[in-house]
């Protein structure tokens, strides 16, 4: 029955852009998103933490960082892990290689697991401290990094435990609702989609994660090779998570919406 359905939508990269910081919010004030994952290495999480911490009932995921994968900007660790950064001291842009994509990859050089550890408390404690409503951490730009190295899952699993968060539940294992395919970017395309995939899921718990954001003259600077449309993707992201008949699918079918606090 649909009214079996639990859907976490989860909002991706607050903290990367002040772009990113207002769309996550828009999409759960005004929309279906109910967590939102903290980039703590990143520029804008002061502001993250004024507009979060005013609104409690956003739950709120440290989303532990190793790659700054954006041409135009670009953000370093918290910690000295000279393993862990370029010639200009930035995190790499990706985490291990990808076909097509010429780009540095962490997988690629010497990198030392013991300043990864190092740096993942340090976003922790720090983003702990900064976020008063933070439930749990989650993995940026892989499913949880026990899929980069299986040594992290328990490393990980502990710092959450002496912290008083949860561990990722999609990096174990709660399946991914794909609302809508990558392209087109187009928000009615989009919508649509959404709604017919709600229709079809069968009883369960499912995770959506994507990265609303606002059009700005910033969000449409970010980019690479190969994703240069980042500001269309983002933008109709956020107008998908607001549409009026996304919600009025949901609201017809039962699906309760949840955040990682529910879990």
């Amino acid at each position: 029955m649909s009214s079996a359905v639990r859907l976490l939508v989860r909002a991706d990269d607050a903290g990367s852009c002040l772009a990113s910081n207002e769309g996550c919010l828009d999409a759960c004030l005004n929309g279906i998103a109910r967590s939102v994952e903290v980039m703590m290495p990143c520029a804008w999480i002061p502001h993250a933490a004024e507009i979060f911490n005013q609104r409690p009932q956003i739950d709120i995921g440290i989303h532990l960082t190793l790659t700054s994968e954006w041409d135009r900007i670009k953000w370093r660790p918290l910690t000295a892990a000279r393993s862990l950064v370029d010639s200009s001291g930035n995190f790499h842009p990706l985490l291990s290689p990808r076909a097509r994509d010429e780009r540095c990859a962490l997988q690629d050089v010497d990198w030392c697991f013991d300043e990864v550890v190092a740096e993942f408390r340090a976003q922790i404690e720090l983003g702990v401290r900064t976020f008063r409503s933070a439930s749990h951490v989650s993995a940026h730009m892989v499913r949880h990094f026990a899929d980069f190295d299986p040594r992290f899952s328990e490393i990980v699993s502990g710092l959450c435990e002496e912290f008083g968060l949860k561990d990722d539940a999609f990096g174990h294992g709660l399946p991914r609702f794909q609302g809508y395919p990558p392209t087109p970017r187009m928000t009615d395309d989009r919508v649509s989609a959404f709604c017919e995939n709600l229709a079809g899921l069968s009883a369960g718990t499912y995770i959506f994660i994507d990265h609303p954001a606002v059009q700005s003259d910033e969000l449409g600077l970010l980019g690479h090779r190969g994703y240069e449309d980042v500001d269309q993707d983002r933008r109709t992201c956020l107008e998908t998570l607001k549409s009026p008949l996304v919600r009025e699918t949901i609201q017809r079918l039962g699906t309760d919406l949840i955040s990682y606090r529910d879990l």
